[in-house]
């Protein structure tokens, strides 16, 4: 299934390059977001659209998570033209996410890519993540989720809370959610405009919210590519406050929650 969804998006992205810019013509320059998650196939792509080779990539690679993940900024140039000389500014501060959760979203980072040095955190709210769990297995496991949700959009007001899980457990949580009359929404049906939104762990890149739960990262690590990589992601979508809800036994590099 992800396979095919790979694809798809191959397709869907090839198909929008040459609406936008027909074969046979050039640009001067492309910028390009979220580049860590072009395979080498759409680097070329979109190399062969460019008229001097003046091309402005803006991405992670610390949150590469689709089936070709680079593991350094080389392996993306090395697809690329370079006759001009390459440039590679890393950006060290983090803005969104507070120290008290990088603190955690670190050691996933040095797991999944040792060497790796994450943001330094511009800001700390005292409020440490915490770590739910359930036992009995994953059957009572969406309902307690759905728990957690209400107390974490009390505790942050009017603000916004996210839960994400992998893609086969989203029918479980949303049942849940609508049991406990909690009033949500999925970023296919109504954005990001509901209170709280339930989101797959393969689209939760480069949002953020107020709150985020995890919800089972065993799953998340094991069912997703680069599985570090994409609870890596998972955690650091949250500007205040995190919580992770489990039944199974968490990674190791979440041990001390």
């Amino acid at each position: 299934r992800r396979r095919r969804a790979g694809r798809r998006n191959r397709r869907a992205l090839a198909h929008l390059t040459a609406r936008l810019i027909p074969a046979g013509s050039w640009v001067p320059g492309i910028v390009v977001d979220e580049a860590q998650d072009l395979t080498p196939m759409q680097l070329r792509m979109l190399a062969r659209r460019s008229l001097n080779g003046s091309m402005t990539l803006v991405g992670d690679v610390a949150q590469a998570t689709g089936t070709w993940a680079p593991s350094s900024w080389s392996d993306v140039l090395s697809h690329l033209p370079t006759r001009r000389g390459t440039n590679v500014v890393t950006l060290s501060v983090n803005y969104r996410t507070p120290s008290e959760i990088m603190d955690v979203a670190g050691r996933v980072l040095a797991a999944a890519i040792p060497g790796a040095t994450p943001p330094e955190s511009v800001r700390s709210t005292g409020e440490l993540p915490r770590s739910v769990f359930v036992p009995g297995g994953g059957a009572a496991l969406p309902d307690e989720v759905a728990a957690v949700v209400e107390s974490e959009s009390s505790s942050v007001g009017g603000g916004t809370v996210a839960v994400v899980c992998v893609g086969s457990m989203v029918e479980s949580v949303r049942s849940a959610l609508g049991r406990a009359g909690v009033d949500f929404g999925e970023p296919a049906t109504r954005g990001l405009d509901a209170p709280v939104t339930l989101v797959p762990v393969d689209v939760v890149k480069g949002l953020e919210f107020d709150s985020v739960v995890v919800v089972e990262p065993a799953a998340i690590v094991s069912e997703s590519f680069n599985g570090l990589q994409a609870l890596y992601v998972s955690l650091t979508r949250a500007t205040k406050r995190l919580t992770v809800v489990h039944s199974s036994p968490l990674p190791p590099e979440l041990g001390s929650l």
